[in-house]
C-alpha cells in the first residue's frame, strides 16, 4: 500500500481509509425529529407541525412561529377543532400556568391554522376483532 505499514492484513484497505469515508459508506446519517404533544387533543406529532404558544419570563403570552423564544411553551395542533377545544377547556392556560389568555392570541392562532395546508386526519388502524372461536393463550399461541 506504500504507507510504510509493516502489518499486512486482508482489512488493510479499511484500516487505511479515512474515517469519514467509512462512516458515509456504511451508515446513513439519521436525524433526530423532536416529537411534541398537542395540549387539546393529546396527539403526538413532529414539533414543526404544531403551533407553539409561549409564556415569556415577564408573564406575557404570545404565539411563537419559529419555536425558539425563551419561556414556558405549549403546543397545539394547527386545526380549528383543537384551537377551539383548547380555548373552551382552558388547556393552554393550564399548560402555561397563567390566569387568562387574550382574545387576540386565539384569533392569531386561528388565522395561522387557516394558512397551513389541511392535513388529513387519519385515525389509528382499528385493532382486529378477535374471533370468538379462537382464544389467545398467555404466550400468544392460538388454540381452537
Amino acid at each position: 500500500f506504500g504507507c510504510g505499514c509493516r502489518v499486512v492484513c486482508r482489512f488493510a484497505r479499511l484500516l487505511h481509509a479515512p474515517l469519514s469515508q467509512l462512516i458515509s459508506k456504511r451508515m446513513p446519517k439519521i436525524r433526530h425529529v423532536p416529537i411534541r404533544t398537542c395540549v387539546a387533543c393529546r396527539e403526538t406529532d413532529e414539533k414543526r407541525d404544531l403551533m407553539r404558544v409561549v409564556r415569556h419570563p415577564d408573564g406575557t403570552v404570545s404565539h411563537d412561529p419559529k419555536g425558539k423564544l425563551a419561556g414556558r411553551g405549549a403546543y397545539v395542533c394547527a386545526r380549528p377543532e383543537c384551537i377551539a377545544l383548547a380555548r373552551k377547556q382552558k388547556k393552554l392556560e393550564r399548560s402555561l400556568k397563567v390566569g387568562a389568555l387574550t382574545e387576540a392570541l386565539f384569533v392569531e392562532l386561528s388565522a395561522r391554522a387557516a394558512l397551513t395546508p389541511a392535513q388529513p386526519v387519519t385515525p389509528d388502524a382499528p385493532a382486529a376483532a378477535p374471533d370468538e372461536n379462537k382464544k389467545m393463550k398467555r404466550g400468544g399461541e392460538k388454540t381452537i
